[in-house]
């Protein structure tokens, strides 16, 4: 039968295992588990416009980007 562990049991065998790992080792666990965390939540929007003003298309976006480079002296 399986023992059940508590939260603090669980969290204790993490770091032990955890400390075993190389560096590399652990940033990838770290960044796995980040991005499994990220992926349950989801993602915000990074920047939320003011209410009453709609979110630009593709095309929009488009056309600023080309804007932009056309009117950039440094090029």
């Amino acid at each position: 039968m399986a023992s059940r562990l508590s939260k603090k049991e669980i969290i204790a065998e993490i770091v032990k295992a955890a400390k075993k790992l190389d560096k590399m080792e652990l940033q990838i666990l770290l960044t796995r588990l980040r991005v499994k965390k990220m992926q349950q939540i989801g993602v915000r929007p990074a920047a939320n416009p003011p209410k009453g003003v709609s979110n630009p298309s593709m095309e929009d976006i488009d056309r600023w980007k080309h804007e932009s480079r056309e009117n950039d002296p440094g090029r």
